[in-house]
């Protein structure tokens, strides 16, 4: 077992964890500090010397990241519980790594699984991990342990990335042509098969928070002429194809994800004929493509990761959403995203509200937004709440 530290908070500084707060600040801490290496066990003490948690130290801002808040060995059994724990809530979803009609999913989502640092996705026996702390980097052989023990005789592969860290991908030697080229892994998301690569892909090779708001959309197509930028690999469209829609239009910059949504179009056995997949700019195909639709999705990534930059951000969604409600018919809709997490849920629907004034635009919000419930946000960490979105009904 690894060594563990002890660190110390500054007097005054222990009512901050009754709150439960995952994360501890460097300028709560009082000693103990400079004896702990990036990633090492440390035990949290009152400035009296009374235990309070323990966690995972790191050089930065967020000086410790909380496992526990009561004083218990962290090892391949630890680690196995609070797997355990996160399948077994995922079972109560209907998501399970032996599921018929869905079997990808997200397993361990962080702070709000208890395990902050470590991203964990299931993808029909590929588990993609993501460490974003080195504390969970450096504790990668109990973690992959305890996950081969909880998913059991379930065959399984698991695959490592490191997001954020002064490191170099986990394996440098796994091969990155693991799957054929433009191949990936199937899966399949309620009754809908896709091809996901994590090499080659964005996030973990998906966009598995947005299950419920492909599924809500394939609900509201029949009959419907639907926008989908940002498409990635297809997920709406392809939603929107199955709901019934009459026409879809996909509009996405890279052309691989062209190629991969042209690819899950196929591989569920959809007709191209109503479907136009466009590799492009979304924000020169929204002002110089004419056509209005039923339904328009905007889905961009981040435009903020850090708050320095969350002034810039709004401006970018102010001008996507403008053009975007403009390409909306009357009596139809717009279902729009953000996923910077330090653009708050106020701080978006304001944007919205900009853009909708600014086009001249009667909008309503008809129903608010948000991830799957395999994306859970601890009470106690509501920055883990970054997907949002709207959607906005326009009735003139």
């Amino acid at each position: 077992m690894a060594e563990i530290h002890e660190i110390s908070l500054k007097k005054g500084r222990e009512k901050m964890l009754s709150r439960k707060h995952p994360w501890i600040f460097s300028g709560a801490i009082a000693g103990g500090i400079k004896a702990a290496e990036n990633g090492a066990l440390v035990r949290v003490v009152s400035s009296s010397g009374k235990y309070m948690a323990t966690g995972h130290f790191q050089q930065s801002s967020i000086a410790v990241r909380l496992l526990t808040f009561s004083d218990q060995t962290i090892d391949q059994a630890f680690y196995k519980k609070r797997i355990k724990s996160a399948l077994n809530y995922r079972k109560t979803q209907n998501l399970n790594p032996a599921g018929e009609n869905t079997n990808c999913f997200r397993l361990i989502n962080g702070e709000g699984d208890k395990l902050s640092g470590l991203i964990a996705d299931f993808y029909n026996g590929l588990i993609v991990l993501q460490y974003h702390s080195y504390g969970m980097y450096h504790q990668r052989s109990s973690i992959k342990a305890a996950m081969a023990e909880v998913i059991g005789n379930h065959e399984h592969e698991i695959i490592e990335f490191v997001q954020g860290l002064d490191l170099k991908k986990v394996d440098e030697n796994f091969p990155t042509d693991h799957f054929a080229q433009d191949g990936g892994q199937e899966v399949i998301e309620a009754g809908i098969k896709y091809l996901i690569n994590p090499f080659r892909g964005q996030k973990t090779g998906f966009f598995l928070d947005q299950r419920d708001n492909r599924i809500f959309l394939r609900q509201m197509s029949l009959g419907k002429q639907v926008l989908n930028t940002f498409s990635y690999t297809g997920g709406f469209s392809l939603n929107a194809l199955k709901g019934g829609a009459v026409e879809v239009v996909s509009v996405d910059s890279s052309s691989y994800a062209s190629e991969m949504c042209k690819k899950n179009e196929q591989l569920n056995g959809l007709s191209g004929e109503n479907h136009e997949i466009v590799t492009g700019d979304v924000f020169e195909f929204l002002k110089e493509d004419s056509r209005e639709f039923d339904v328009v999705i905007l889905d961009p990534p981040a435009f903020a990761k850090s708050r320095k930059k969350s002034h810039n951000a709004v401006q970018a969604y102010k001008r996507l959403n403008r053009e975007g409600l403009k390409k909306v018919k009357e009596g139809g809709f717009l279902m729009t995203f953000s996923c910077s997490q330090v653009i708050s849920n106020q701080l978006f629907e304001d944007t919205i509200r900009t853009a909708a004034i600014e086009c001249g635009r009667p909008a309503k919000i008809i129903k608010r937004l948000g991830p799957g419930t395999d994306h859970p946000v601890s009470v106690f960490h509501p920055e883990g709440h970054y997907l949002k979105g709207l959607l906005v009904h326009l009735d003139g």
